[in-house]
């Protein structure tokens, strides 16, 4: 294989990892798996709900509710706990909410 088919295979795999892992938008609410799903938010997640007084299992990690600071790391704090399978996708540059707390509706 040729030197430059190396580096090229090498650049797109990079590239490609690059494009996957992205920020949440500042402002918004996110429920935890949607965070997991659009960036490197595992530790993240796992901290604010240990900073917050939460367990930290499966059904919480996925269905909290974070809100968005920003930043270059794309900050989160959670918010609250919405019930398991509780927590709502809002849509595209929409807040997700528990549709139970009317706080966090749009």
């Amino acid at each position: 294989m040729k030197p430059s088919t190396i580096f090229t295979a090498i650049a797109l795999v990079a590239t490609s990892e690059l494009v996957s892992a992205r920020n949440c938008k500042t402002g918004l609410n996110y429920c935890g798996r949607l965070l997991l799903s659009i960036g490197n938010y595992e530790q993240q997640v796992h901290q604010a709900l240990v900073d917050s007084g939460q367990p930290t299992d499966k059904k919480h990690i996925d269905d909290a509710l974070f809100h968005c600071d920003g930043g270059k790391n794309g900050d989160i704090h959670f918010l609250m706990f919405c019930g398991e399978n509780r927590c709502v996708d809002g849509g595209t540059d929409r807040n997700d909410y528990c549709p139970s707390s009317r706080l966090f509706r749009e």
